[in-house]
This record gives C-alpha cells, sequence and structure tokens, in this order.
C-alpha cells in the first residue's frame, strides 16, 4: 500500500477501535467521542474506496471536493482533485454512480447522531451509541468484504470485533420488536409511516422508538423511548418524521427547480402537507390541486385553504 493508502486505511479502523473503547469506558465524555470516531471511521473507509478507484496521477480525484479537468499533451481528457476530501452527500452521489451499494439508512443515522450530539442533545446515553455501534457494524462488516476484499475481523482485531458483534446482535432484536409496533399501526400516510420508522429520539438519539396508542385514534399517538424514557405526542413528532423521510429529496428537488415534496399545510400550520399524497399527514386535511377559477395545476408553494392560484385569488380580490 502507498503512504496515502495506509493513512487512510488504518486512521480508518484506528478510529472504530477507539469508538468502542469510548463506549466500552462508560464515561459520558467518552461516550461523544464513541459517536465522533465511529462516524468518522466509517467516513474513511468509503474515502479510501474512493481512492482505490482514483487513476493514477489524478491527486486521488474521487476523494477530492473539486474535481478539475485538463488536456494531456496529446489532447486527451483527464481529472484531477483538488481541495478538501468529500463529505457525506459526495460519497453517497459518487457510490451511486459508481454502482456502490450502501445501506444509507444506516449511515444517515450515524450522520444524523454525530451531527445532532454536537448540537442540541440534552441526554446522551450508552442506548443511544448502542444503535450507533450495532449500525457501524453492519456497515464495516459489509463494507470490508465486498469493497475492500479484507476480513473485517482480522482489519479489526478480534477484541474490537467481538465488541461490534456482541452489542449488534442484542441491539437488533430491540430495534427489530420497535420497528414491528411502527409497522402495526394505520398511519393514514406512507411517508408518515416510513418517517417515523427512520426517527431516533429527539433527547437521546436512540432510534428504539415504539408508539402507544390511548384511545385508539392516529392523532392520540405517542411515541416513547426505550432508552432515555423521552415521550413524544404526535403534535411533535408528525414534522421530524416527515422531515426525516423527505428532506433531503425535497433539497434536491429544490435545486433542480423542482416544486416542494412537501410544504407548510394551510390548516395547521406544520411542515406536513405531503404533496404526492395530497394531504396534511398530521391534521389530515387536503387542499385542492387544481384551480376552480382557471381549471390549471396549483403549484406546491401556492396551495392554501383556496380552490384557486394564486393568480385567481389576485383577480378575485380585486373583484
Amino acid at each position: 500500500m502507498s503512504n496515502a493508502s495506509m493513512n487512510l486505511h488504518q486512521n480508518a479502523l484506528d478510529s472504530i477501535r477507539l469508538g468502542v473503547e469510548d463506549y466500552q469506558a462508560g464515561v459520558d465524555e467518552r461516550l461523544i467521542s464513541s459517536v465522533r470516531n465511529l462516524h468518522s471511521g466509517i467516513l474513511l473507509l468509503f474515502k479510501e474506496k474512493l481512492r482505490r478507484l482514483s487513476p493514477n496521477g489524478s491527486n486521488d480525484v474521487l476523494i477530492r471536493h473539486i474535481i478539475v479537468p485538463q488536456l494531456r499533451p496529446d489532447g486527451s481528457l483527464f481529472f484531477i482533485g483538488r481541495g478538501n476530501t468529500v463529505d457525506v452527500p459526495q460519497i453517497r452521489l459518487r457510490f451511486e454512480s459508481l454502482g456502490i451499494a450502501m445501506p444509507w439508512d444506516r449511515v444517515l443515522r450515524v450522520s444524523k447522531l454525530r451531527n445532532d450530539i454536537e448540537h442540541h442533545f440534552t441526554t446522551l446515553n450508552r442506548n443511544a451509541i448502542r444503535g450507533a455501534i450495532s449500525d457501524t457494524f453492519l456497515i464495516i462488516r459489509n463494507f470490508l468484504w465486498s469493497e475492500l476484499g479484507e476480513d473485517p475481523m482480522e482489519a479489526l482485531g478480534s477484541a474490537t470485533w467481538d465488541a461490534l458483534l456482541k452489542v449488534s446482535e442484542v441491539f437488533e432484536q430491540e430495534r427489530t420488536d420497535c420497528i414491528s409496533q411502527v409497522a402495526a399501526v394505520d398511519w393514514g400516510s406512507l411517508t408518515l409511516a416510513e418517517g417515523v420508522a427512520s426517527l431516533t429520539c429527539s433527547q437521546c438519539g436512540s432510534p428504539l422508538l415504539s408508539p402507544a396508542v390511548s384511545t385508539g385514534t392516529y392523532q392520540d399517538i405517542v411515541l416513547n423511548c426505550r432508552s432515555c424514557g423521552e415521550s413524544e405526542t404526535q403534535e411533535a413528532f408528525a414534522e421530524r418524521a416527515v422531515s426525516s423521510h423527505l428532506s433531503e429529496d425535497n433539497d434536491l428537488a429544490y435545486r433542480d427547480g423542482v416544486s416542494g415534496l412537501y410544504v407548510t399545510c394551510p390548516y395547521c400550520i406544520k411542515e406536513t402537507y405531503v404533496v404526492a399524497e395530497r394531504q396534511c399527514v398530521a391534521c389530515k386535511q387536503q387542499c385542492s390541486h387544481t384551480c376552480e377559477r382557471c381549471d390549471s395545476s396549483i403549484p406546491a408553494e401556492e396551495l392554501s385553504d383556496e380552490p384557486y392560484c394564486s393568480w385567481c385569488q389576485q383577480m378575485i380580490s380585486k373583484d
């Protein structure tokens, strides 16, 4: 291996080992360090794969933020890399274009937990970190085998591997139970159902959320965190669920000049009106998507409690 390869590859494995050691120490400060190290280890493994796929003499083009085209003396085109290394969205885009399959739901959960602990989590406990370790285990096991051609137990060492395996097996049993309970609820919306399934606790970051219904209606559903005991009502978790499931694609749609996938509901004023479902998944109200005056489609950003597009509303107000 080259020095660049040794640095990325070894740093990735070292970060994962340190993350497991931090978790096992059981000290609050080291729990936070555990998430940082696990997240860093995964990203470094991904960058190592892109580095290996980069052509010689390209300055590891596939792991660079900027790709610059140049011409050789013979007139042929080649690309070199410049700037900092790629972030998670860029890695995902390059993996997808290269046909490298990844369990992005797990990758993004680890990334989200890492970002959240830097900003607003008031509680961070061992159960939340168990989720990150479990996701890490399944990601690195498959990635080392299928993409880097390495035996994960040999690469990480038996002590780290055994710790990852033990935590993951127990945690996945609990997560499966929670997912089954979420799937048993009639959410009245595919977006909401899938969004709730991907949620983590707003207080501790654990994905072990199970629904409870007091009167049998959707509005009375409460999500309980099995890790820290926090409860969250439908009024609070509906917006988070929609954002969790659609925000990334929504941002891409806006960048491409396409209408948003979800907008503010004019009835309950939450960011929960899902355009494709033609309903607010929080209050279940529906807007008219065709203007009654001019018969044109109403853009997502103009949906309101009136059955008119914005132009016709202006014309009506002038009458």
